[in-house]
């Protein structure tokens, strides 16, 4: 038995997450190639490569003390989160979702988080908008509303397909520390990474965390994937 979903019009998509259309002079040569090349069934039968880094979070737990201990609202994962949405506004290519057979830019995508409540329902999800616009201590307060309003439904409600596939994909599992997780791959890519944060751990007087990232090699790949996390550790780590 299915779950009737209303999906929303693209240009409605499009309008309330600040997206438009890619075009073929604003890509690079290789994007140009990549972006059809690796969703080529010909070619690729999987697009998506997985990777689990290990994060050491030390020096940004301690930041993230300093600036935000006394603020109610706050926790450590949505720092985390706010912190991955604000790095990707000088990484475009983590914006880039597939719809159709078009690739679009958007700036202010919301956040999508699947939250476990157990029960008859199990699992319920949140989306947060305004992520890239907000200021922490609004964002830390949006995401607890969404959670809170998110375990008094009655019943599991998925949001509709379009904003679910393009929205960032941040999960958290806090009781599981994996050295490799793997995620079910759609069956059409729209292109967004898929971001988990697992349970924090100690490792010779330094804390860590586990950090799954799923991408499609059409629009991502290592390279850029490691100028990403380098200003990820940075931006978490500066006051």
């Amino acid at each position: 038995m299915s779950i009737p979903v209303n999906d929303i019009p693209l240009e409605e998509l499009l309008k309330q997450y600040q997206g438009r259309a890619l075009s073929q002079e604003e890509i690079s040569s290789y994007e140009r190639w990549s972006l059809d090349f690796f969703h080529n069934k010909a070619f690729v039968n999987e697009p998506n490569l997985q990777m689990t880094l290990q994060l050491d979070i030390t020096e940004a737990l301690k930041t993230y003390k300093d600036q935000y201990n006394n603020v109610p609202e706050a926790s450590f994962t949505a720092y985390l989160m706010w912190h991955l949405v604000q790095t990707m506004k000088s990484h475009p290519a983590f914006r880039y979702r597939k719809i159709g057979d078009q690739w679009y830019l958007f700036d202010n995508l919301p956040l999508f988080s699947p939250i476990a409540i157990g029960g008859d329902i199990r699992f319920t999800e949140i989306t947060v908008d305004n992520v890239a616009g907000d200021p922490p201590k609004d964002f830390f307060k949006n995401y607890r509303l969404a959670i809170k309003e998110s375990k008094n439904r009655d019943a599991f409600s998925p949001l509709p397909p379009s904003v679910w596939a393009t929205a960032h994909f941040v999960g958290n599992l806090p009781n599981l520390q994996f050295t490799g997780f793997s995620l079910h791959t759609p069956a059409k890519s729209s292109g967004r990474p898929y971001f988990y944060f697992g349970k924090r751990y100690n490792q010779e007087e330094r804390q860590f965390i586990p950090l799954l990232i799923t991408f499609d090699h059409s629009n991502l790949d290592p390279f850029l994937l490691s100028a990403f996390m380098a200003d990820f550790e940075k931006n978490i780590q500066s006051p």
